[in-house]
């Protein structure tokens, strides 16, 4: 069961991977906004915008440069690559180069761009979609550790933008940087101003890597001590406190699942209770979701059942929390768990309320077709696939080739094929 509940607690992951991030003797070198970006020690160059570009080391002044960290595994990595092409184009004649970086090795990445583009009717290669800026590939993790774990920075898509006086400017999610990044090449980016709001993010992460060290010790004790004292040294700043809190939360709720996980299982739930009703969106909804998840994998799905219908009757759920929780039940009986009849009625029930929320979502409608079809209404999964697909326009485009490629299995199943 311990295995089991770590893999599905949403909370517990969230802590406990922030370990890769730089330990308390290395803070002396973090790398925020307005640090000297460190050289590059690429080890394979793969692509190179079609020869637009050369292998960079050190930063040529007057130019700029997006640094990003990316990985075959990861989907929003891969969602973002038409995004880098398009940005490329735009500013290659502005002196950009954009340099993506994964830690994988060779083999791994030139088998991935081998395939065809999810999605693409054309018979596209990833290597094909990606000619147009700069890939690489590089093992050792020397680049890695120079800029995502010296900047604290635990999850990927992450990009670095290096200004033309060779500063890191911006750091954060590639689909988020083209406002700051036409800033910064045209000398309007204010670069303090952004890096008040960094900094407090940063700080936030660094100390979720101190105290996912000590989760892992099974010290949670001393982990909320070093909440609380940061806390009191930040007293003054509200944004910051309510950022605090959350994390507070967070570790009671890791407390609670260390409970559920030994031997005092009804002791964790009532604990988790207490979280749900302390916590404010977005993150109610996420404990909320990984008691739900905890109950399934314990057994007890008559409590599963009873949350979810609970939820399905919330006065003040929204559709996206909604279809989170929905689509939750439907993850777990894909990968294989036991998840009763009587749960996924209620996570259709969950669903059917997210669709009433948002009847022109079609992401939304997806989640309950999945649903009904678990179930075994073929007929119906057919006609909500087919509005779901219909509606796709709010979907990015892998997600809405997914949903065609559903409903293409869907009425393939329906033929007898």
């Amino acid at each position: 069961m311990t295995s089991a509940l770590l893999r599905y607690s949403l909370v517990a992951v969230t802590l406990l991977t922030a370990a890769a991030s730089p330990t308390t003797a290395d803070e002396e070198k973090i790398l925020t906004i307005g640090s000297p970006a460190p050289a590059l020690n690429v080890e394979h160059w793969v692509s190179n915008g079609n020869g637009a570009f050369k292998p960079v080391t050190s930063f040529k002044d007057g130019n700029v440069y997006v640094v990003e960290f990316w990985a075959t595994w990861c989907g929003p990595c891969i969602a973002s690559m038409p995004h880098l092409v398009e940005v490329q184009k735009k500013f290659a004649e502005k002196g950009v180069q954009i340099v993506s970086i994964s830690d994988e090795d060779l083999p791994t990445v030139q088998g991935f761009l081998a395939k065809p583009v999810r999605g693409a009717t054309d018979g596209q290669t990833y290597a094909q979609l990606t000619s147009a800026y700069c890939l690489t590939t590089d093992p050792d993790r020397s680049v890695a550790s120079d800029y995502m774990e010296a900047a604290g920075q635990n999850g990927i898509p992450t990009c670095f933008i290096v200004g033309k006086s060779g500063a890191v400017e911006w750091i954060g999610h590639p689909m988020q940087m083209d406002g700051p990044l036409e800033a910064v090449v045209s000398d309007k980016w204010d670069r303090e101003a952004f890096k008040s709001t960094f900094e407090k993010q940063q700080r936030m992460s660094l100390l979720q890597a101190r105290i996912g060290r000590l989760m892992q010790r099974g010290n949670v004790a001393e982990a909320i001590a070093a909440v609380e004292a940061e806390r009191s040294a930040n007293a003054d700043d509200a944004e910051y406190v309510t950022m605090l809190d959350d994390l507070g939360l967070k570790l009671r709720a890791n407390s609670a699942l260390q409970k559920i996980q030994g031997d005092k299982a009804e002791e964790g739930l009532a604990e988790l209770d207490a979280v749900i009703r302390d916590a404010k969106s977005p993150l109610k909804e996420q404990i909320e979701s990984v008691r739900i998840q905890v109950l399934l994998v314990s057994g007890k799905s008559d409590l599963a059942a009873a949350a979810l219908n609970s939820a399905a009757t919330a006065e003040k759920a929204s559709a996206e929390q909604l279809n989170n929780l929905a689509w939750t039940v439907y993850q777990m009986k894909e990968r294989g768990q036991e998840v009763s009849a009587e749960v996924v009625a209620a996570a259709i029930a969950v669903a059917e309320r997210a669709v009433d929320t948002a009847p022109e979502s079609g992401s939304i409608v997806d989640t309950l077709a999945h649903l009904v079809y678990v179930s075994g209404n073929l007929d119906r999964a057919i006609e909500l696939q087919t509005a779901a697909v219909k509606n796709a326009g709010d979907a990015p485009p892998q997600v809405a080739a997914q949903m065609r490629e559903f409903l293409a299995q869907l009425k393939k199943e329906k033929a007898g094929n």
